[in-house]
């Protein structure tokens, strides 16, 4: 039998600690819940959680790596962030292929992240 998974933590990379940690803390408002000194981690939803690390050891591209974060409102994410002078790369749109509604922006350490609607509503529920 698989033991059990509690929670999710994604864990991203940076030069400036503080740069990042303000973009998720200010501008995004998440809530902060961890200072493991070189590591920020936020509150996403109540399982699920992002990091950000300062580490002279660590991966250095963010080539290949999205964060998605899914809400019901991705157009609300859009209006308070671009208040707020987040750029977006890609405004709010429906896509055919992947069945969602989505936008996406690069935060200040170079992670492309996707706020996302998924068009089924029970996506998660479903088997293959």
């Amino acid at each position: 039998m698989r033991p059990e998974i509690n929670q999710s933590i994604v864990f991203t990379y940076c030069d400036d600690l503080e740069i990042a940690s303000r973009f998720f803390k200010e501008t995004m408002e998440l809530e902060f819940v961890v200072d493991q000194g070189a590591c920020h981690i936020y509150r996403l939803t109540e399982l699920s959680y992002l990091g950000v690390c300062c580490l002279p050891d660590r991966p250095r591209s963010q080539v290949g790596v999205m964060i998605t974060i899914v809400s019901s409102d991705v157009d609300g994410w859009h209006k308070f962030l671009t208040s707020k002078g987040v750029k977006y790369i890609k405004e709010p749109t429906h896509s055919e292929q992947f069945s969602v509604y989505s936008s996406l922006f690069v935060s200040p350490h170079g992670y492309r992240i996707e706020i996302q609607n998924f068009d089924d509503a029970n996506w998660h529920q479903k088997t293959l």
